[in-house]
This record gives C-alpha cells, sequence and structure tokens, in this order.
C-alpha cells in the first residue's frame, strides 16, 4: 500500500492556498487605502487649520468674493496651498524634485505635501497647486479646501 498524497489531493490543497491568499490580499489591500485615506484626512486638517490661522492674522485681506460649491461668498480670499506652506502655516516633511540635472540628479526641490489616496498620475496627487478659500462669516474665520 503506497502512503502519501495523491495528485487530486495536492491540487486542492493549492487551489484551497491560493483561495486563501487572494482574500488576504484583498483585506490587505483595502486596509492599505483605508490607512491612505485616513492620512490625507490628517492633512487636509492641517491645511485648513494652517488656512484659519492665516485668516485670522490677515482679516484685512478678506475682502473678495469666492465662489464655493457654487454659492458666492463675501469676505473671501482665496490662496494656493503652496502659499500657505512657503508662510509657514502649513506644516510639511515632504519634497518633491522640481528640476533635475542632465544626470537625472535632483538639483530643486520644493516642500510639498503629497495625497496618496490618489494615483500619483491624478492631478491632485500634490496638493501645493490646490487652492484653498479662506472667508469670514460672523466675525469667524472658515477655510475650505478645493475639491475635498
Amino acid at each position: 500500500m503506497n502512503k502519501g498524497f495523491t495528485l487530486v489531493e495536492l491540487m486542492v490543497v493549492i487551489v484551497i492556498m491560493a483561495i486563501i491568499t487572494m482574500i488576504g490580499y484583498t483585506g490587505i489591500t483595502a486596509v492599505q487605502q483605508n490607512i491612505k485615506e485616513n492620512l490625507w484626512d490628517g492633512k487636509v486638517d492641517a491645511i485648513l487649520s494652517g488656512a484659519e490661522a492665516y485668516g485670522e492674522d490677515n482679516k484685512n485681506l478678506l475682502t473678495g468674493t469666492c465662489s464655493i460649491d457654487g454659492s458666492n461668498v463675501s469676505n473671501c480670499t482665496s490662496l494656493k496651498v503652496d502659499d500657505l506652506i512657503k508662510s509657514n502655516y502649513v506644516p510639511t516633511d515632504e519634497e518633491r524634485c522640481v528640476k533635475y540635472d542632465e544626470n537625472s540628479n535632483c538639483i530643486n526641490s520644493e516642500e510639498t505635501i503629497i495625497n496618496e489616496s490618489v494615483p500619483e498620475d491624478d492631478p491632485n496627487y500634490y496638493a501645493n497647486d490646490l487652492n484653498v478659500y479662506i472667508y469670514l462669516e460672523n466675525n469667524v474665520v472658515y477655510a475650505v479646501l478645493e475639491g475635498d
């Protein structure tokens, strides 16, 4: 009498292992995306807090009109996230290269905020170019990030 597994038994075990691996991979991918979205939410909160602090410090600049979600808002101004970074209202420890030499070495970089919850080729991957609308309502400063 031969001892061991038949080819059919081995194939069944391999198929079961493949199914378990696929289920695990799907779960891990979903958790990773959730982490990236939560990280982006934290960055958005930092941007909005910085924008509100900028608005408090510069209430005299909140004199224009902005269109926010289809509504015109008075006592408003618009800034790029990059302006808030450069004026130290929004902290960041991320950098992106903006100029390379002939050997593809980075020779000029800038501080940036990265949205890792979207693909790298998405126009909102680097948040520096997003608009932040800062407005005054009932003597309280509010901020809204474009596209959020």
